[in-house]
């Protein structure tokens, strides 16, 4: 809980299930797209992105100033500093997709942000793909019962979340800030409730500044390949127990 005994404290790696909508619902009509990733962190969505769509524009918002400088060397152009504040010169160029990458748990008036992102003259026909922690996933729940909540350094317990959301209170955020719901998904449990367990392996990676070294790792790809389309399949079963993250695709009304 002390934030300035520490600094960037991230352990990072792409959200599979938020680039696959990405890729439906915008690359494949437009794989030159630009696409604004707030909240990008050190980069690993950007980078997944330009790997899958190299004539893709992503272009980055994140307000760590040490995350942001790492960011750089994957996405073209990081502003390092607030949403807010970015919104003040924005520009007039368009974007064609807007990543909220867990970032509305961060903030303290979500539908503040989601409406002054829609009023953007740059964003106002853009799509945008919302990811947020499942308050209500299963392991939450047990925790939950047993009187267990104790914050951590990322995760649904992530020590600057502000917000908690599940399926049925994202949804109705996005209705209420004036979006129309496009499609739905949610990212696999079971694996990452072992997250804290599996930090410790990289601990030594993220205190040197690799804070992409999951996403860099064998058995990263080996889970992305082999583990993470069973889980997903089951997940869908029900979203609302299984999912660790919510995903919404939508547009403002």
């Amino acid at each position: 809980m002390d934030y300035r005994s520490t600094g960037y404290a991230y352990l990072e790696r792409p959200n599979t299930v938020l680039i696959d909508l990405l890729e439906q619902h915008v690359l494949r009509e437009r794989p030159t797209a630009r696409i604004l990733d707030v909240g990008c962190g050190a980069g690993a969505n950007g980078r997944r992105i330009r790997e899958l769509a190299p004539e893709a524009c992503v272009v980055g918002i994140e307000p760590n100033e040490e995350a942001a400088k790492l960011a750089r060397d994957s996405l073209g152009e990081v502003f390092a500093g607030s949403c807010e504040t970015w919104a003040k010169t924005a520009g007039d160029a368009g974007f064609d997709a807007v990543l909220l990458s867990d970032v509305l748990e961060h903030t303290s008036e979500p539908v503040a942000l989601l409406s002054q992102l829609a009023g953007l003259p740059s964003l106002r026909h853009a799509t945008f793909i919302v990811s947020v922690p499942n308050y209500g996933v299963w392991y939450n729940r047990v925790r939950t019962l047993f009187g267990r909540f104790e914050y951590s350094w990322s995760g649904l317990y992530d020590r600057t979340h502000l917000r908690f959301f599940t399926r049925h209170s994202l949804k109705k955020l996005l209705d209420y800030a004036g979006f129309t719901l496009i499609a739905e998904a949610c990212t696999p449990s079971v694996v990452q409730s072992a997250a804290p367990i599996l930090r410790r392996f990289f601990e030594r990676d993220v205190a040197n500044g690799n804070h992409l070294a999951l996403g860099d790792s064998r058995a990263f790809s080996a889970y992305e390949r082999f583990v993470e389309p069973i889980e997903a399949r089951a997940c869908r079963v029900w979203p609302e127990l299984l999912g660790f993250q919510i995903v919404c695709v939508a547009k403002c009304a």
